[in-house]
């Protein structure tokens, strides 16, 4: 058995195709994480930036960012013949925060040759209004999903995000539903609310490590031969140790960042620890190329 542990910098960079700009004010994020990316918010920006990283021994980028108030993201549309540029001049690999997709969208996304799809999914329409503070409703992620596999997007990643309900479950296996019913994932990631600083959500409570537990274990028995990843947005100092431990005992074989503690109850189940420069999401036929 092999325990795959992730760190992400500085060789798969997260990239913001709106730099700060967002239509929404999330609950959860409120723009605040998009401070962390590196802006790329023009075609020049993004191929530049994209060469210049491959120069430093990236092996592939994120591109995420700010979403419109349709739940697609800010700039991508218009950007994929530069990111199809991308591929094609540096071979890095592309891992996509796609947001809501229709069919154009889809086929775009496929024909740049963008790698990963990663797609979160949320399970409740009314926590995706009182959260995101949109309109839409659970049957446009089951679509974006649906879009993305008829499009023959050749990775699709979902993520569910544990505890977007303030801190409580709401959804969670509605949405694990919905991609079992859809997609068979190349990688199946998983996130735990973090209430962040500068959000209405930083004084939510921290997500139950026997919630994560039972959405973990939901999620390993819907994929029992997908690799279940925790990704690296959860909390990292309150309840860490315990959500990671949680997680791992319910079947999650790759962490982005694990912590030391977690290392070890891995190697003492049986575990061997397999470190990988990279972004969790990573399909297992990319890690040759590391």
């Amino acid at each position: 058995m092999i325990f795959k542990a992730y760190y992400v910098w500085p060789r798969f960079p997260s990239l913001s195709l709106s730099g700060l700009s967002c239509a929404l004010r999330c609950k959860h994020c409120n723009r605040i994480y998009l401070k962390d990316m590196l802006d790329v918010s023009s075609p020049e920006k993004l191929m530049k930036t994209c060469k210049k990283l491959k120069e430093q021994g990236a092996v592939g980028v994120l591109l995420s960012g700010g979403f419109k108030r349709n739940g697609e993201m800010i700039n991508l549309r218009k950007f994929l013949p530069v990111i199809g540029r991308v591929k094609e001049e540096t071979d890095l690999i592309i891992k996509l925060h796609t947001g809501i997709v229709d069919k154009e969208l889809a086929e775009g996304i496929a024909s740049a040759g963008i790698d990963i799809a990663s797609v979160e999914v949320v399970g409740s329409d009314r926590i995706i209004k009182d959260v995101f503070g949109v309109n839409l409703k659970v049957d446009d992620y089951r679509r974006t999903l649906e879009n993305l596999r008829d499009a023959g997007v050749k990775h699709i990643v979902p993520h569910v995000c544990i505890g977007l309900n303030a801190g409580n479950l709401g959804g969670e296996f509605d949405a694990i539903d919905i991609v079992k019913e859809v997609v068979k994932p190349s990688v199946f990631v998983l996130i735990v609310l973090k209430p962040t600083k500068g959000t209405e959500f930083e004084k939510a409570k921290i997500p139950d490590p026997e919630d994560v537990y039972k959405v973990a274990r939901y999620a390993k028995e819907s994929f029992p031969d997908v690799d279940i990843s925790l990704g690296c947005m959860r909390p990292r100092t309150k309840g860490r140790v315990e959500i990671e431990r949680k997680a791992l005992l319910a079947g999650v074989n790759r962490m982005e960042i694990p912590s030391k503690e977690t290392l070890k109850l891995a190697e003492d189940i049986g575990y061997k620890i397999k470190r990988i420069e990279a972004c969790c999401a990573l399909p297992e036929e990319y890690e040759k190329m590391l």
